[in-house]
C-alpha cells in the first residue's frame, strides 16, 4: 500500500483498507484531516497493556505484534487495525503492540475518534461492523 504524503494520497489509501473501504469520500476527507501518519521502527512497543488509550491505529504498511500478558495473541499486517476498543470503552489498553517490522500507521486521537463516531452514525457502524467481523473471525 503506498502510504501518502497528502490528504488526498491518504484517503484514497484509507479508502483501500477493508475498515475505512466502505466510507464516503466526505467521510475519508474528514478521517484524514483528523489523523496523523506515524512511523514505528522494528522493535518499537508502542502500546503498553494497562496504559490509558490516546489513539486507534490502523497499519498501513509492515506488522505488530499484540501481547496480552506478555504472551503474542495476534501478529497485525497492513489493513488491520487495533486501539479501538479501549477508545470506545474509556478503560485502559487490553494488550501491548509492538512494530515487527518498520511500520506505517495512521492513528486517530481519541477526542478526534470520538467526535467522528459520535457525529457521524454510518462511520460508526463501519468501525462497528469492523469490530464484529474481526471477532467472528476470532482475531
Amino acid at each position: 500500500m503506498n502510504v501518502a504524503a497528502g490528504n488526498k494520497e491518504l484517503e484514497a489509501t484509507l479508502a483501500a483498507t477493508p475498515l475505512f473501504g466502505q466510507t464516503s469520500s466526505k467521510q475519508r476527507k474528514a478521517l484524514a484531516k483528523a489523523g496523523k501518519l506515524l512511523t514505528w521502527a522494528d522493535g518499537k512497543k508502542g502500546v503498553e497493556e494497562g496504559s490509558k488509550a490516546a489513539a486507534f491505529f490502523l497499519i498501513l504498511e509492515g506488522s505488530v505484534q499484540i501481547d496480552k500478558g506478555g504472551t503474542p495473541v495476534a501478529r497485525l499486517r497492513e489493513g488491520d487495525f487495533f486501539g479501538e476498543t479501549a477508545l470506545l470503552s474509556g478503560g485502559a489498553r487490553t494488550a501491548s503492540a509492538t512494530a515487527t517490522t518498520e511500520t506505517k500507521l495512521f492513528a486517530l486521537g481519541r477526542p478526534a475518534f470520538r467526535s467522528l463516531v459520535q457525529n457521524d452514525p454510518s462511520l460508526a457502524l463501519a468501525v462497528m461492523k469492523a469490530m464484529a467481523d474481526r471477532a467472528s473471525a476470532g482475531n
